[in-house]
């Protein structure tokens, strides 16, 4: 009997970032600018990793399974320099370790199957993130990075069902997710007024919970979905020699409707909610999107009229908005309420002069899709 599909490769994988940072301040009285040396920075990070994995995946009957291994070494040099000569270190880190991965799925009927996965990841952290030279990011805040801070190695195991009756699906999905070294953004105190914002890692974050979500078609014309998360999330650990010890239920969910008017006539809605939720040092309050879409073809639909209303708020709500908190006790607090953009219109008018569909294939990058 066969043992199954088996997989193999090798990846190669190098990044090399150099900054060099210039901060100046006029000199009111010689009308010259002057180098701000705390906050210049010369900064180079090579990193260079291997990578090789196997995979096997099989079917038995009704059951399908697969298990595979990824086995990774990384090699990160980070050179920080200063600007006026007196500062040039080198921080070093490198590991070579093993990532698990498994699934197993049982097509207990046609419209219904039992699935349950295991997987391991590792996310790596920014430049940005990695220089601890400070940048004044508003009057309050000075933000800067860490040069020790370690990537995230995440494992997560989930479990859970699919099932489909005529168009119409749903789906629940029961979850584990436990983040090593977890990066959160943290402050400690600069002086009386402004605090420093740092990215560094705190500790291990947990998370337990549910998802389900329901795709319907409620007719020819109309369609929606509506999916929903829980979960109980904590972060335990230490920074600043100070213990982290945070916890608290999160939930969002997410809701689409579509709607065919005619055949030339469509229109959607989307809302998308978050809830608020903890960090190492305060909580990040609850954020919410609702957008609008009508879409009107013309000339067999190569003339298309396409309006946006995105972040419907109308001066009734609080769409685009957050308040993030941090503090602690006896030494600081801050809060800080960022309204972003909202009842953004957008009218874009296009015409197809070649109907035909473009074939092309393009493969992402991860260093355009995530390093930047």
């Amino acid at each position: 009997m066969p043992i199954g599909q088996l997989q193999a490769g090798y990846q190669f994988r190098y990044l090399n970032h150099i900054g060099d940072f210039f901060y100046e301040r006029k000199n009111n009285e010689t009308g010259k600018f002057e180098l701000v040396p705390e906050f210049s920075s010369e900064v180079n990070l090579n990193r260079l990793i291997h990578s090789g994995f196997i995979q096997l995946d099989k079917s038995i009957n009704k059951w399908t399974y697969g298990a595979g291994v990824r086995v990774e070494l990384m090699n990160r040099d980070f050179r920080l320099q200063d600007k006026t000569g007196t500062l040039d270190t080198l921080y070093q880190y490198d590991y070579i370790r093993p990532f698990f991965s498994g699934n197993l799925a049982y097509q207990a009927k046609d419209d219904l199957k039992l699935f349950l996965n295991f997987s391991q990841r590792v996310e790596r952290e920014t430049t940005f993130k990695m220089n601890p030279f400070p940048e004044r990011e508003h009057s309050e805040t000075l933000e800067q990075g860490d040069p020790n801070v370690l990537p995230e190695f995440i494992n997560q195991l989930e479990g859970g069902l699919v099932t489909n009756w005529k168009d119409n699906s749903f789906y629940v999905t029961a979850y584990y997710n436990r983040v090593k070294n977890l990066v959160n953004r943290v402050n400690t105190v600069y002086n009386d007024t402004i605090l420093n914002r740092i990215y560094s890692n705190v500790g291990t974050g947990e998370s337990i919970g549910l998802e389900m979500g329901n795709e319907l078609f409620l007719s020819q014309k109309w369609k929606a979905y509506l999916g929903g998360n829980i979960y109980h999330y904590a972060i335990k650990g230490e920074f600043d020699n100070r213990p982290v010890n945070q916890a608290a239920w999160v939930y969002s969910f997410n809701f689409n409707t579509s709607v065919n008017i005619t055949s030339t006539l469509s229109t959607q809605f989307t809302f998308n909610y978050l809830s608020s939720r903890v960090t190492a040092q305060g909580e990040d309050s609850r954020f919410y999107q609702p957008s609008l879409n009508v879409k009107k073809t013309f000339i067999d639909g190569r003339l298309t009229l396409n309006f946006q209303w995105q972040n419907i708020d109308m001066g009734l709500l609080k769409s685009n908005e957050q308040r993030i908190t941090t503090f602690r006790p006896r030494e600081f607090f801050t809060t800080t309420n960022y309204i972003y953009e909202v009842d953004m219109l957008i009218l874009n008018l296009s015409y197809t002069i070649n109907s035909s569909k473009n074939r092309s294939k393009f493969v992402k990058s991860e260093f355009g899709e995530k390093e930047f």
